[in-house]
């Protein structure tokens, strides 16, 4: 197989309209103009709104149309803060919502629209979880409060048409009051944003230890998008483009604006067409940063960090091709197959880490506070068990004795 090999595919992507550029946040008043919407209601974390140059930007932009700022998403995304979201969308009467900051602000804000299109309750919300497992779509998209995110870091959660949530749920199963917390969420193809802006001067807003976090995360998903079972011809693409943008520009990003503005436009180029309904590209490294998370609590970036050249080199002892990361990075590895003894994966992987140590992460999961050797049995479980394995490359196939072997060597 060479890098120009690609297989057959359909390519059924419909993004919302990205706005990127030096300050195309002042745009964010037209798009709402443009689809008829008046009253926005700014849907962030607590130290977003303390944010007063981000903050001012973003109210600058929406003028008269801005409702209020409802400072109430954590990291923990309960299904508690999209509920008071939406009603405080009701109280207002606000017809847009406009999550501004990280991953969280925007997955509170999307299960907020479905819980008011559907004028679900939280206690009908919980009972739908407890015996469904998820957030039911309403039947009718047009119900939808739309979405205009304002992203100030680089995870890269906005071109998505899923949300994830978790929801406290009372079955009798765990804990003295029969209550448990479970992860959930919605998707489909109507969660989409309508408009999203991605402003490189309000990303020079967020404090760097937050932004380089969330950069792995992002940079991650170009990587996993060269290799994954469902990626196509147009996702290659925007994936080899971003990892040359990201590779670039994240170690200089805090010192260099123009290294921002590539590293912005590489983490949009690397969520494009990554969130299809039923064909999505992030997989393993992704799927162990979820099972990291569920056992230790870190937040996935430093997990990706420490974990992601050890999933690499498994994938490739197991035969995984990964000529198209290599050719991504622009390593020669002179006619290597793209397996593990073709130099140019090992020099692609040496990539990830130079990256890696450029944002100053973590190299290993043992220098991240709150993990420990005690806890990897539950983490390789997890992760074995996640669902994004089913995009994982053709033919792969993750044991929990595989991921225990790669956290091992991680640690």
């Amino acid at each position: 197989m060479t890098d120009l090999d690609t297989p057959p595919f359909a390519f059924d992507y419909d993004p919302g309209t990205i706005h990127y550029g030096r300050g195309r946040i002042a745009d964010i008043g037209d798009a709402l103009d443009e689809r008829d919407r008046d009253t926005a209601l700014v849907v962030c974390g607590s130290n977003v709104a303390a944010n007063a140059e981000l903050m001012d930007a973003v109210g600058d932009g929406l003028g008269d149309r801005l409702a209020e700022v409802f400072a109430g998403t954590t990291t923990e995304k309960r299904l508690r803060e999209a509920a008071r979201a939406a009603e405080r969308a009701d109280d207002l009467g606000a017809d847009a919502f406009v999550p501004v900051g990280g991953g969280s602000s925007l997955d509170v804000a999307t299960v907020a629209s479905v819980l008011r299109a559907r004028d679900l309750s939280l206690a009908d919300a919980r009972a739908e979880v407890a015996e469904t497992g998820g957030i039911a779509t309403p039947e009718d998209p047009a119900s939808l409060t739309p979405l205009f995110p304002v992203p100030t870091t680089l995870a890269g959660a906005d071109l998505s048409v899923i949300a994830g949530i978790a929801a406290e749920v009372d079955d009798g199963e765990d804990g003295a009051d029969g209550t448990r917390v479970v992860s959930t969420g919605v998707g489909g193809r109507d969660l989409m944003p309508e408009a999203l802006f991605y402003d490189p001067d309000l990303f020079e807003t967020t404090p760097e230890g937050v932004l380089a976090g969330s950069a792995m995360n992002g940079f991650d998903k170009a990587i996993e998008s060269l290799y994954a079972g469902t990626r196509t011809a147009v996702t290659d693409a925007t994936a080899t483009r971003a990892v040359r943008l990201l590779a670039d520009g994240l170690p200089e990003m805090t010192d260099d604006p123009a290294a921002m503005d590539r590293a912005v436009a590489g983490v949009v180029l690397a969520q494009y067409g990554i969130s299809r309904p039923g064909d999505m590209t992030i997989n393993v490294i992704h799927a162990f940063g979820h099972g990291l998370r569920d056992a230790f609590g870190i937040q996935q970036g430093l997990a990706h960090a420490a974990v992601a050249p050890h999933a690499l080199r498994a994938m490739a002892d197991a035969g995984v091709d990964l000529s198209l990361l290599a050719a991504a990075f622009e390593v020669d590895g002179d006619g290597g197959d793209g397996g593990v003894e073709d130099p140019a994966v090992e020099e692609a992987i040496a990539e990830v880490e130079r990256i890696r140590d450029g944002l100053g992460l973590p190299a290993s999961l043992s220098a991240i506070d709150g993990v420990d050797a005690d806890g990897l049995d539950e983490a390789a479980r997890v992760t074995a068990g996640d669902s994004l394995l089913s995009y994982a490359p053709d033919g792969y196939d993750l044991t929990e004795a595989d991921a225990r072997a790669v956290l091992e060597a991680a640690f």
